[in-house]
């Protein structure tokens, strides 16, 4: 099957001017005022996205299009442009109440967005096309917003609401109601519409779930069976060893633990001589507290081999997998379960949540050698404060009391 004739300007172009062309549609330096997407840009010469890709190989490793080992690196999106596409799909942005709003969420964190702002907005809007109301409804008094909070729990337990066009969508009940009552209270403070804290009922903003999984964690004959497994099914210079032990000693949440650079430093202990390496994760939920930053005390000897033969390899995070994002969550994740599995752990954490598990294993380990030192551990680990620490991660397990009060 031939290719198709792509043509500029009615005329038939040459294959560098159609790569030129592509280039400054990706960027956004030709005659359009933002860069587009490739979907966009196939649509805008009439060919398919495979065809886009196609010519963009071709700029791989010149300086057009960057190129990090087999992986192709498109320029990212400014938020403006993301905002731009969001706005296409979403009519509610047109609300004049809504757009001061959203005004806000874009600048709320010193002239920066919100992460989820995107989200915020979507939950409004599937509250409001439910109920079949506008978004001036909502602030009319803390009796009505209750009312049409109550009508939207109904709607939504009955499967019968009207979702917004925003991609994946919460798991669970309780987590997607929680969601849309989040994203109305922040609509109605906005507009000095307030509810007091601690308040119950529809409005709540307790945290589901909050503390139910305190006790999530492996006992010190679990880690050593669970270092044999992975040294036996994967080796010591392996991503999953890194990320199992990295994922524990760090206490790290996943994106910290994804980007985390393969930079340490070695202290040497002057009363024990033990080395530990210290290393630097960026936790974004976090930002608002040293902007992130948190040291992390890799303490371990074979963790720390593990991160030497990858470092010896011109490794730059502590794992050296380049497929893409989304992939490599999903195999590591397949990955961690097979560990879970293999040590019996039957409680459903452990499998929806693979990796977020290693924080609260980590809590324990660090916990326990610390004879539950949780002010130390708070800051080993990134907890804002000790009673995040106690109430969600650590929580004293059954020998330890024993051993204390026999």
């Amino acid at each position: 099957m031939s290719r198709p004739h792509i043509r500029l300007q009615k005329k038939r172009a040459t294959e560098d001017q159609i790569t030129n062309e592509i280039y400054n549609l990706l960027h956004g330096t030709g005659t359009r005022p933002y860069p587009l997407t490739v979907t966009e840009t196939a649509k805008v010469l009439g060919v398919s996205r495979d065809t886009i890709y196609r010519y963009v190989k071709k700029m791989k490793g010149e300086s057009k299009i960057l190129k990090t080992k087999d992986r192709l690196v498109l320029p990212k999106l400014p938020e403006d442009t993301k905002f731009r596409q969001f706005n296409k799909n979403h009519l509610i942005t047109g609300d004049p109440l809504v757009t001061e709003w959203i005004d806000d969420l874009l600048t709320r964190k010193g002239g920066s967005p919100l992460k989820n702002w995107d989200r915020r907005i979507c939950c409004l809007e599937t509250v409001c096309n439910t109920c079949k109301i506008e978004p001036q409804d909502l602030i009319v008094s803390h009796r009505r917003t209750e009312k049409i909070m109550r009508t939207f729990a109904k709607f939504y337990t009955s499967g019968n609401a009207i979702q917004s066009k925003s991609g994946s969508k919460p798991t669970g009940l309780n987590t997607g109601i929680y969601a849309r009552v989040q994203a109305v209270r922040d609509f109605c403070m906005f507009y000095n519409l307030f509810w007091q804290k601690g308040v119950t009922g529809i409005m709540s903003q307790k945290v589901l779930g909050h503390g139910k999984y305190s006790d999530i964690r492996l006992t010190d004959d679990e880690l050593q069976r669970a270092d044999e497994y992975i040294k036996e099914k994967w080796g010591l210079d392996s991503d999953v060893y890194r990320w199992f032990w990295v994922g524990i000693e760090s206490c790290a949440r996943f994106d910290a633990l994804y980007n985390m650079p393969l930079e340490y430093t070695e202290s040497v202990s002057k009363k024990s001589g033990n080395t530990t390496y210290l290393m630097t994760a960026i936790e974004t939920k976090t930002d608002h507290i040293r902007g992130g930053k948190w040291l992390k005390y890799i303490s371990r000897k074979d963790t720390q081999t593990s991160l030497d033969l990858l470092k010896s390899r011109g490794g730059q995070r502590i794992h050296e997998n380049n497929i893409i994002k989304y992939k490599f969550t999903k195999n590591i994740s397949y990955y961690l379960k097979q560990i879970y599995k293999h040590l019996g752990k039957q409680a459903s954490y452990f499998q929806h949540h693979p990796t977020h598990a290693l924080r609260h294993i980590g809590a324990h380990y660090w916990l326990s050698k610390t004879d539950y030192n949780y002010g130390l551990i708070a800051e080993i680990g990134g907890w804002n404060n000790m009673d995040e620490l106690k109430k969600s991660y650590g929580q004293i397990p059954p020998e330890k009391i024993l051993e204390i009060i026999e």
